[in-house]
């Protein structure tokens, strides 16, 4: 059994309010016109999604029309709350969502030009999914979806086979 202080540092960690962060790596090819599972389903409660990150390697994403990150199940909000289109995710791209200096109004900012409706709620039994519009994916491009969660409730959590990056 751990110690007094390991299981206090759990708790207060995985309390209500925290942060973490989880990343997803999605290949170009991998992408259909069908939403496609990228994270487990939300455990213990429900999770707000803070932020949200797409970056390319040298090669990018290209074939579909945009990169969509949708929500299994959401009956409240969008299905779709972040969209972005594939022609700005090319050869090294960022796209961050909420973006800091607030709404796109050029292609070249670093914004989701499409949709960006962050934060949003992904509630317990949800997960999240994604997918190409209009056409699917090609090619080798690899775009890495890096989201920050806070939990609504104590000890919530979500899965993806790539390990933690951050938490805060």
């Amino acid at each position: 059994m751990p110690n007094l202080s390991s299981r206090v540092k759990r708790d207060v960690v995985r309390a209500a309010g925290s942060t973490f962060w989880r990343e997803y790596i999605v290949t170009s090819s991998n992408c259909t016109v069908a939403q496609k599972r990228l994270s487990s389903d939300v455990n213990g409660g429900d999770l707000m999604v803070m932020q949200v990150i797409f970056t390319t390697d040298a090669t990018g994403l290209a074939g579909m029309t945009n990169f969509e990150l949708g929500v299994s199940g959401e009956t409240f909000g969008l299905n779709l709350p972040v969209v972005e289109a594939s022609s700005n995710l090319g050869a090294s791209a960022i796209r961050i969502a909420p973006h800091p200096a607030g709404n796109a109004d050029t292609t070249n900012d670093n914004f989701m030009t499409v949709t960006a409706a962050v934060p949003f709620l992904l509630q317990a039994g949800d997960s999240l999914q994604y997918s190409g519009s209009v056409a699917a994916g090609t090619g080798a491009g690899i775009c890495r979806v890096c989201v920050q969660f806070q939990r609504v409730h104590d000890g919530v959590d979500i899965d993806s086979d790539q390990p933690v990056i951050t938490v805060a």
